[in-house]
């Protein structure tokens, strides 16, 4: 299986509603990206399961990370983006397989029985020596899938070590319900973000509380949250990230919108979806960087935060 190691980390997401991204850069360093709608391929809705036999594909519903081991260093940040291109998961229950396909991988990745970890409510894990599969599900509609490559040689800014690259897709059932909403709608649930300063922040450092994202329905069905990102400085939680949501929610349930942190020189963009036959659950795609100060020079800070949120 040919995996093109790094290559994910400088791809840089396509403004398309579903063409996937072409080329890219083998440096693990973050490029900003532009917004594009993430869409499931389904047209009736996926069971999804730990334990049954489910598959199910998506569109732009993706993104990428990598931490860096110098030799004899400590594992640090590398990069991140969202990656616009088609994912899929299957499971098979007997015999146990799950397969997973993501926008830069030239063949699907296979685990089966042997590689099985371990299963309990809401994730199943496969692993081999060096990669690894989670099949996240919270609640019934949405499902995240994270595959990991570790212990890859590579070269960062001309210091040999190891990268640990991730890729993560999200799945989703889309709503069939066209009410109106009439009331408001909150969904509350866990916020999956990494990132800091490329070849400075150490991984595990970063992480973000659970939040809870609201529509207010009206002319414009409006969709606010805030999502703070802490670092963990000296075992000091310090905020370094606290991006406001606002977009209006379409008659299908999808939304974008822009981000901007002032306070922490940063701006970035998302998407996002109501999920479930009647709006049960919520998820959003972020991405957010260093911004460039007009009229000042380069701070040399790439300061990157990628993650998603998933709610019910």
């Amino acid at each position: 299986m040919l995996r093109k190691i790094g290559l994910f980390i400088g791809v840089a997401a396509c403004g398309a509603l579903v063409t996937s991204c072409g080329g890219g850069n083998p440096d693990p360093t973050p490029t900003p990206t532009t917004t594009a709608t993430p869409t499931p391929t389904p047209t009736s809705a996926t069971n999804f399961s730990l334990t049954a036999d489910f598959s199910s594909t998506s569109f732009n519903a993706n993104y990428g990370f990598a931490y860096f081991t110098p030799n004899g260093g400590t594992e640090i940040f590398s990069g991140g983006s969202r990656i616009n291109g088609t994912s899929a998961i299957s499971f098979v229950a007997s015999p146990d397989s799950a397969t997973f396909t993501f926008p830069d991988l030239n063949d699907a990745v296979v685990f089966g029985a042997s590689d099985f970890v371990s299963v309990d409510a809401t994730e199943r894990r496969y692993a081999t020596a060096n990669t690894a599969l989670t099949l996240f599900l919270p609640f019934e509609n949405v499902m995240r899938v994270n595959y990991e490559i570790d212990n890859q040689a590579f070269t960062r800014d001309s210091v040999d070590g190891i990268l640990r690259s991730q890729r993560v897709a999200v799945f989703f059932n889309t709503p069939t319900t066209t009410d109106d909403i009439t009331a408001t709608l909150s969904y509350t649930g866990t916020v999956d973000v990494v990132g800091g300063d490329p070849g400075v922040t150490r991984s595990g450092s970063i992480s973000s509380p659970n939040v809870t994202f609201t529509i207010t329905p009206g002319t414009n069905d409006t969709l606010t949250g805030t999502i703070d990102i802490f670092e963990d400085v000296m075992g000091v939680p310090t905020v370094v990230a606290s991006l406001d949501f606002s977009a209006t929610v379409s008659s299908t349930g999808v939304f974008e919108g822009t981000l901007e942190d002032t306070a922490n020189e940063l701006t970035g963009n998302f998407v996002g979806t109501l999920a479930g036959a009647n709006r049960e659950e919520l998820f959003i795609l972020f991405a957010a960087r260093d911004a460039d100060v007009a009229g000042e020079a380069d701070d040399g800070d790439n300061t990157t935060f990628v993650g998603s949120f998933i709610g019910n």
